[in-house]
């Protein structure tokens, strides 16, 4: 039984959210408390010096930027990529892996970051098609308790985009150009990368 209601506009399904409210985009207490909340969601090392013995910079870079691509191409929501190398900083913090592991994080991530922010989640089999089947989707889905099991199930970081929006409507050019703030979530993305 699919209990889920897709309204579709235009021939798309519509998961478009609500506006940012202006008393609490005015609020300094908002601000405050996302960077508080962000403190319990930041990687707690530099996991290339500490921990992982296999990884290297470059290869989180090429797993980042095909994360990136598979969000852009497949339309995800604007949240779901920050929040994806949210918990792929995070899970290099807590386990050593290897270099042939990366890409199926990265895939598992993607996963579970897709289930948290948009309406419909990235199907298993969509990933493994972006991997060309080098992962299998029982290797997703048993990556997903153990990610989920070394974030602690602790699935709601703050990301760079999360403070976009409260910053441009505290500034008196931030709603002069539609395009500043697409590129302001570009410039995320890039950091990210």
């Amino acid at each position: 039984m699919d209990l889920r209601c897709d309204e579709v506009v235009g021939g798309r399904i519509d998961s478009n959210f609500a506006g940012i409210d202006p008393t609490m985009s005015r609020d300094p207490r908002v601000i405050e408390n996302l960077i508080q909340l962000e403190g319990a969601t930041i990687p707690r090392m530099d996991y290339f010096k500490s921990l992982q013995t296999d990884l290297k910079p470059f290869m989180r870079k090429f797993v980042a930027i095909w994360m990136l691509e598979l969000c852009d191409e497949q339309h995800t929501e604007e949240q779901v990529f920050p929040l994806a190398m949210n918990f792929l900083d995070r899970f290099l913090c807590e386990c050593d892996i290897s270099r042939q592991q990366l890409q199926l994080l990265g895939a598992t991530c993607l996963l579970l970051a897709s289930k948290i922010r948009q309406c419909i989640a990235l199907s298993v089999d969509l990933l493994c098609a972006y991997t060309d089947f080098t992962v299998t989707p029982e290797q997703i889905r048993s990556w997903e308790l153990l990610v989920l099991a070394s974030l602690q199930w602790n699935l709601s970081a703050i990301t760079g985009f999360d403070y976009i929006d409260h910053i441009l409507h505290r500034v008196s050019w931030g709603s002069e150009n539609p395009h500043i703030r697409t590129h302001s979530h570009t410039l995320v993305s890039v950091c990210l990368t």
